[in-house]
């Protein structure tokens, strides 16, 4: 057996494949919203103060960014500030393609 890494081959054969899975599911093209609705929808989550995903509608090699998820900060001249758990993301109104609630598991429905 061959071993990479300290890892059998086969091992990090199937890490990869699961990564390439991973990824080709996190990149689905989501249906484009008309602007009043994704206004909508962070007006509602920044007073409502829930998390939300956004898709930007920019490609990078032929597939969509992964989803921003966090929490409306505020949104001034055309940008939405949005709190990740790393960092504070501004986003341009005009380029988000679409927003959705994202749904949080709470720790007693585990």
């Amino acid at each position: 057996m061959a071993k990479w890494q300290g890892m059998l081959l086969s091992e990090h054969s199937e890490m990869m494949n699961n990564l390439k899975v991973k990824n080709e599911q996190s990149n689905n093209k989501k249906e484009k919203q008309s602007p009043e609705t994704i206004s909508q929808l962070v007006e509602s989550s920044y007073r409502q103060n829930r998390p939300i995903a956004v898709q930007m509608g920019l490609l990078f090699n032929g597939l969509y960014e992964e989803d921003i998820i966090g929490m409306v900060c505020g949104y001034y001249e055309g940008n939405d500030y949005i709190q990740t758990k790393e960092e504070l993301v501004i986003c341009n109104f005009d380029l988000i393609r679409n927003v959705e609630e994202y749904k949080t598991t709470k720790w007693f429905e585990i």
